[in-house]
Formats: structure tokens, sequence, C-alpha cells
């Protein structure tokens, strides 16, 4: 396996061949040294002990829904409709 701690110019030349990118080696020198910085920050958040309790929210969360109940509307749909059949729209036959 390959150790992508380290980005050097060749690696930085591979990308630019997948991306199909064509950089200037002003620009891939300038990216090479961001890229570490990336890397040697995602270093430091791999150090750090996440086995608690993860803290996404502050507070706690919890449903402030209100409970579902029947009612009825008192519109009837069929009322204006032309073809129905008992409590049925009616529509055309298919063949």
């Amino acid at each position: 396996m390959r150790n992508y701690s380290k980005i050097d110019k060749k690696m930085i030349e591979h990308i630019c061949l997948i991306a199909k990118l064509n950089l200037s080696e002003k620009e891939k020198e300038l990216y090479s040294k961001e890229l570490s910085e990336v890397l040697e920050a995602f270093k430091v958040l791999d150090a750090l002990d996440a086995d608690e309790k993860p803290s996404f929210h502050p507070i706690e969360i919890s449903d402030r829904l209100r409970e579902d109940r029947v009612s009825s509307t008192g519109w009837d749909p069929l009322l204006n409709a032309r073809a129905k059949e008992g409590r049925y729209f009616k529509g055309p036959k298919i063949v």
C-alpha cells in the first residue's frame, strides 16, 4: 500500500493525469505543498480521542410533533364530479 502521508511532485502529476488537468510546474509545487498541509491537519484530527459520545448537538433533541388525530374536513370531492358511480369517480373504459 502506498504511503499517502507525503505528497510529492510525482503524486501530483499522477493526480493531474487522472483528473485531466494541465498544471504548470509552479502550480504543481504549490499544490503539493498545500495538499501536504491538508494531510498534516488530518493527522492532528486522527490523533484526537473520539471514543466519547459524539457532540453533534449541544442540547438534547426531542420530538415536538403533535399527535395525529383523525378529523372530518367536511369536503366531498365527488360533489361536482360529472362521472361518478357510488363513492368513486367513473373513468373511460380501456380496451
